[in-house]
């Protein structure tokens, strides 16, 4: 059976972090070693972890990197062909690893996410929180709901639960420069642009709170999620995007970002405001490092963009 190590990034899971790992520990296939980047949590987290499981290669962070930049820096340490990258948040089923695992036979798999069930409560697993994802041609990334077949020829991943190939994620890394949010579609246009595949498997399973690091109240949450998501994405565009799809792209990203200004406003979120100025120096910003070539051939995988799909988007987001 393929080895494979865990990567968990924490901050302040001292709540969920036990019930997380022993789900880990039961699995059928054990991973080789366990990696837990801390993003500087303020309560007792590490002592949780340090005490109840010594096992754990723990990496104390000084500060708050982020999602992305603290995953990049726990896989360093990180020596198996596979790597099952995890929340903090998530329950693993006991053969999500093994299936997931026994899924990877195609070398050009880089990337397979499990099912994903929102929640915590087995017996009552009825809802989706990602069965894979799909990322249209505005950029705009959101999960599968289906329970259909296995597939590799998705076009994005859910960040929740995934198993990687260990030599193409190290390659490609998440973004750095991204503290929370839109890491997995910026990270699938790498992995699509270079000719690997994204794929997921209907036997693995796991089980996802959603959001726990997220502020409570309902608004705070969506404002903080919007805030990041919105510039990050459009970092993605001008990094990735060749002219044409981008100015084809730009409108409905627009319309969502005067949307969400509408939003924060009415929610008394006047600092968030500020995402205008940064939404369109992020573009920028991506423009300088776009890099010119003729592979385009990964843009023809994307989804059709159109505006029904992002209301029906918002709908899940806000409601």
């Amino acid at each position: 059976m393929k080895k494979y190590d865990v990567v968990i990034v924490n901050y302040n899971g001292e709540k969920i972090i036990s019930d997380c790992l022993n789900s880990l520990y039961k699995s059928t296939h054990k991973p080789e070693s366990v990696i837990i980047y801390d993003n500087a949590s303020a309560d007792n987290s590490v002592e949780i972890i340090k005490n109840k499981y010594p096992r754990v290669n723990l990496i104390s962070g000084k500060k708050n990197l982020g999602f992305g930049r603290g995953n990049n820096e726990a896989m360093k340490h990180s020596e198996s062909e596979f790597i099952l990258f995890m929340n903090n948040d998530v329950l693993l089923d006991q053969k999500c690893a093994e299936n997931l695992l026994r899924g990877l036979t195609d070398p050009d798999l880089a990337i397979s996410n499990p099912l994903i069930i929102k929640g915590w409560d087995k017996k009552r697993a009825s809802e989706i929180y990602s069965f894979g994802a799909e990322m249209n041609k505005s950029g705009f990334g959101y999960g599968l709901y289906d329970t259909g077949k296995d597939r590799n020829d998705l076009n994005c991943f859910s960040g929740a639960c995934f198993m990687a190939r260990a030599n193409v994620i190290k390659k490609l890394q998440f973004e750095k420069s991204f503290f929370l949010y839109y890491e997995e579609p910026d990270l699938s246009t790498k992995i699509l642009r270079r000719g690997y595949k994204i794929g997921r498997h209907k036997d693995a399973v796991c089980y996802h709170l959603e959001s726990y690091s997220s502020p409570k109240k309902k608004a705070d949450g969506i404002c903080f999620r919007q805030f990041y998501a919105i510039q990050n994405r459009f970092y993605m565009l001008g990094k990735y995007w060749p002219t044409l799809l981008l100015i084809n792209a730009m409108p409905l990203n627009i319309i969502h970002l005067i949307y969400n200004i509408f939003f924060f406003i009415a929610n008394g979120k006047w600092q968030e405001i500020s995402i205008i100025y940064l939404s369109f120096a992020a573009l920028r910003r991506g423009r300088k490092e776009f890099k010119k070539d003729q592979n385009y051939a990964w843009t023809k995988k994307l989804a059709k963009s159109k505006i029904s799909t992002i209301f029906s988007l918002q709908k899940k987001v806000y409601r």
